[in-house]
């Protein structure tokens, strides 16, 4: 086995050991068993996504200059520890101060785990290999939180503890985090950083001045936002509403990931199929179908919409990263990710909290019709949009390798 092969399995381990989330379907569940209103469990979440938009930025700045396996180590701790606080936690307070911490293990985790894999394959000149290697990934993490998800779902239904979740996983957590040690830190040139303001700068100027990426961020956002919103939602609609049991939950979230496992494993074959706008269209289609069902169809039946909208939601990362990271260069890459993660969070946190205010006045599915309908015109000309700068580099491509070959003759 050569060396690059040895490297992207050490990430396949990294990645499965970090992952046994037992806590997935029972974290929202847990909130809502203590204070026992949408709204408020929204805004707990958004302490949460409050830290991201304070801390997204500096944690990217700290990726490109420190290096990414350090990184992944120090958010995996950090990671940790705010699942064992959110488990011990029963009141507001608590709650909100467990996901601040929960909040900045996620900033570190996101700074180096998707530019450590594309400056990987750089180093190993894999390059085009992004969206293969991060399918296989994210199959390998679905899987682990498959059975993570029926073994939790087995505990808290003979327990009804929900909390045990989080701190069974948060010990997991603590010893997978040194599976990062076994990583190997990608080589890439970090001379031209200088000042943190001035590597910030010239970031947030490779978002803002290349209107394709600027794009795919916003558009990859609307994306998260429905998923993650629907993610918040999913738990305590199956339970309020399907009247499905602990056990019958983490089942059915084990066949949501099972499903997204083999259907991510087959992103890259997704992606040349469709091609770069194809790929687009049908991730937003297929999310917006799903939101009309789960509204329409009162029925348990409704619950399997949810594979779509999974489907979505493991094929989405890959692609859209993948268009994003071969147009951002290696020594920006975090600051670049930092920044989408700054814009996502920033926008989530307004739409969760509005999403759980009127949640809590109409009801959850209510709640639903109302986003897909608000971000259905935004995403549809961003799409369009995305189409033309396609095309603009396509032609701009074609001029290119015209002038060469006019040259050679």
């Amino acid at each position: 086995m050569d060396e690059g092969t040895q490297r992207i399995r050490r990430f396949y381990i990294f990645r499965m050991v970090t992952s046994f989330a037992l806590w997935m379907p029972f974290w929202t569940l847990w909130v809502y068993k203590n204070l026992d209103d949408v709204f408020l469990m929204t805004v707990v979440d958004t302490a949460f996504w409050i830290t991201m938009i304070l801390f997204q930025i500096p944690a990217g700045l700290l990726g490109d200059r420190y290096g990414r396996r350090t990184m992944l180590l120090v958010g995996e701790l950090m990671y940790a520890i705010g699942l064992l606080a959110f488990g011990l936690s029963t009141g507001f307070p608590q709650f909100l101060a467990s996901n601040v911490i929960w909040a900045l293990g996620v900033c570190f985790i996101v700074s180096g785990d998707t530019p450590f894999v594309y400056d990987t394959l750089l180093e190993l000149k894999r390059g085009k290999d992004f969206t293969k290697v991060m399918g296989t990934a994210n199959a390998l993490m679905l899987m682990t939180n498959a059975v993570a998800c029926v073994v939790g779902g087995y505990l808290v239904q003979t327990t009804d503890h929900p909390e045990y979740t989080l701190i069974i996983a948060s010990v997991i957590g603590f010893t997978g985090a040194f599976a990062a040690l076994a990583l190997k830190e990608p080589k890439i040139d970090r001379q031209e950083m200088g000042t943190y303001r001035r590597h910030f700068s010239k970031g947030l100027k490779v978002v803002t001045s290349s209107r394709p990426i600027l794009t795919l961020i916003l558009f990859q956002i609307i994306l998260e936002i429905g998923i993650y919103v629907m993610a918040v939602f999913r738990s305590v609609y199956m339970q309020e509403e399907l009247e499905l049991n602990y056990l019958e939950i983490g089942l059915f979230y084990a066949a949501f990931m099972v499903v997204g496992g083999l259907i991510v494993r087959r992103a890259s074959n997704v992606e040349a199929s469709l091609g770069e706008k194809g790929s687009l269209w049908m991730m937003y289609l297929a999310l917006a179908a799903s939101f009309a069902v789960v509204f329409v169809v009162q029925s348990p039946a409704a619950i399997m919409m949810q594979f779509m909208i999974y489907a979505v939601s493991v094929l989405q990362g890959p692609i859209i990263g993948d268009y994003i990271n071969r147009r951002v260069d290696s020594a920006h890459r975090s600051t670049v990710m930092g920044i989408a993660t700054f814009i996502f969070t920033f926008i989530l946190t307004i739409v969760e909290v509005s999403a759980g205010y009127i949640g809590e006045l109409w009801g959850l599915r209510e709640s639903l019709l109302v986003l897909a309908i608000g971000s259905a015109p935004i995403a549809i000309y961003l799409l369009v949009l995305w189409g033309r700068e396609l095309d603009k580099e396509t032609a701009e491509s074609s001029k290119e390798k015209k002038q060469r070959t006019l040259k050679i003759f």
